[in-house]
């Protein structure tokens, strides 16, 4: 390495090459050498240091998630598919408040709680039940889904998916963003790290309403149904989330940690529960380009569902996600 030069401490500083001791180091260093340069009368950027001052390795941020965290037994290895699930058994996982207020934007506007309570079960909850009768005497709606459970370790940042039938076989690689401020969490630091020996367990999943959900509201927009449109294309939306919040739930059941479910549907949508759903495009794992490595993982072509050239699911009425099992795994966001 060459010997630190006059000016390299402030450079070193803005391009954030040294820890903030060595830059210390060298700046206290480099006014030394500036008096003694100004002594024999030579420009003080053209001295070199006369003892090498060696930057120090950029310290990696640690989270305070703990790796000490019991590895649940998977009930397999490897992917399944769900072929159909039953509508009634997601819509027990509907929001109702997005379907209503966000999807369908009925809101509250100046009514008292009461008011809007009454306005919903009277106005709203009847189009809900209309639609889904619909739905069911035109099949429009086909819940599927896909998911499994591999090996996996940590290494830094990434998380390493390894083959459940050969643990020395890397199968893919996630490389996780890390939060820029304390508590620096990062999804690579609820799972076992490699330097432990011990194989922890990632589950992955994908769910579809169907492609013929998105068929028939792309034939109700065509035919001037512009309401019915927004009523079944909202519901499909939220139908997937449901659908994502069942599998969810059979995944911690089938992991063993379903035993501190909240039991209130509400408390389920606050992650009332141990372990956490992380979907691709959302901000613990913003790139949806990740989405590219769970094809040969899952399989999705299995249940109909595709991938675009900009990383989207086809049918939009699809969701991917990662699950952890951790008991500190919540929503975070890595900006």
């Amino acid at each position: 390495m060459r010997a630190l030069q006059i000016g390299d401490a402030e450079r070193a500083r803005e391009l954030g090459a040294l820890e903030p001791a060595a830059v210390r180091v060298a700046a206290v260093t480099a006014v030394g050498e500036r008096r003694a340069a100004s002594d024999d009368g030579r420009p003080p950027r053209d001295r070199v240091f006369d003892e090498v001052v060696e930057p120090v390795a950029y310290a990696r941020p640690r989270s305070d998630i703990s790796r000490e965290e019991p590895v649940p037994e998977p009930p397999f290895y490897g992917s399944r598919v769900v072929e159909r699930v039953e509508p009634r058994a997601a819509l027990a996982y509907l929001n109702e408040n997005m379907l209503f207020q966000v999807q369908w934007q009925y809101r509250k506007n100046r009514r008292s709680v009461e008011e809007f309570k009454r306005y919903i079960d009277l106005e709203v909850r009847p189009v809900l039940r209309d639609l889904l009768k619909t739905c069911e005497e035109e099949d429009v709606l086909h819940p599927k889904a896909v998911y499994g459970f591999w090996p996996a370790q940590s290494e830094g940042d990434t998380l390493i998916v390894f083959d459940p039938d050969n643990r020395d076989r890397e199968l893919e690689r996630f490389d996780f963003p890390r939060m820029g401020k304390p508590p620096y969490w990062c999804l690579s630091d609820f799972f076992k790290p490699v330097s432990s020996g011990v194989f922890d367990v990632a589950a992955f999943m994908i769910v579809t309403v169907g492609r013929r959900a998105s068929e028939t509201a792309r034939h109700w927009l065509e035919a001037d149904r512009y309401q019915d449109y927004l009523h079944l294309h909202g519901l499909s939306v939220e139908l997937a989330e449901a659908l994502a919040e069942y599998l969810h739930k059979q995944i911690r059941i089938e992991w063993g940690i379903a035993g501190s479910d909240a039991r209130d549907k509400q408390q389920i949508f606050k992650q009332r529960y141990q372990g956490s759903r992380y979907s691709f495009g959302y901000p613990a794992c913003p790139r949806l380009e990740d989405q590219v490595k769970l094809w040969p993982l899952l399989k999705p072509n299995r249940i109909g569902v595709g991938l675009t050239e900009t990383f989207q699911l086809d049918p939009e009425q699809s969701t991917t996600a990662l699950v952890v099992h951790h008991r500190q795994a919540k929503y975070f966001n890595v900006r």
